[in-house]
């Protein structure tokens, strides 16, 4: 009966110590992904006011200017206009898609708070909303994508322009963006701020979302 049972038992001694490896590893991997864990909320708890991802400061000079920026775009009053008309004026723009409801709410909304929080800055700047997409043919789209977030006044402009024109803006700022379809559109693009003062200087790139808006408003005052 030993000698039956001695090779089983051996068996079932080397599946023992296998089983026993795999937990141990297992459980060293989830040891590893806390540590990290831990210290990664260790640094953002040190860092809570200091600058992190979303803050760039070191700025690229083929876009230092944006009134050097070549391109004619039409605004959701279907008038066409260069970036050179809106001189003598400070500029927050961002990039989006007209349908998207992922991000793109997000951003809308954080301007619409910044504006709440800075009422001054309809006299003095202008909002420029670039679209991902060409919608030249119906700019009545993007005057209902402004209703849509209720936003009013004429220094809310919305801007599209022809495929070319869009893609070689995007790479100007480094910006990817793409639309797949599988039944449903799926938007992916990056999200950034851009901030101008009236000389059509780039004072201040801000990309990702913040949460901390407080901070990102007074920011964005301090640079315009």
């Amino acid at each position: 009966m030993c000698a039956y049972t001695a090779p089983k038992l051996l068996q079932y001694g080397v599946r023992h110590m296998a089983n026993n490896k795999k937990r141990l590893w297992f459980l060293r991997g989830i040891a590893i992904l806390l540590m990290l864990a831990s210290g990664y909320i260790a640094w953002y708890t040190i860092a809570k006011g200091t600058p992190r991802d979303f803050w760039q400061d070191h700025l690229n000079r083929k876009r230092g200017n944006l009134q050097n920026i070549a391109g004619t775009f039409t605004d959701q009053d279907g008038k066409q206009v260069t970036l050179k008309n809106f001189a003598d004026k400070n500029i927050i723009a961002t990039f989006v898609f007209k349908d998207c409801n992922m991000s793109c709410p997000i951003i809308m909304n954080d301007l619409r708070l910044f504006e709440k929080n800075a009422p001054d800055f309809a006299r003095s700047g202008n909002f420029l909303i670039f679209t991902f997409e060409d919608h030249r043919k119906n700019p009545e789209e993007l005057r209902e994508f402004l209703k849509k977030y209720r936003i009013e006044g004429d220094h809310w402009r919305v801007l599209t322009a022809d495929a070319a024109t869009i893609r070689k803006l995007a790479d100007t700022f480094e910006l990817q963006y793409n639309k797949g379809e599988a039944g449903n559109y799926i938007y992916a693009h990056s999200n950034v701020f851009i901030v101008a003062d009236k000389n059509g200087v780039v004072r201040r790139e801000f990309r990702g979302i913040e949460n901390n808006k407080a901070k990102f408003f007074e920011e964005v005052r301090k640079f315009l």
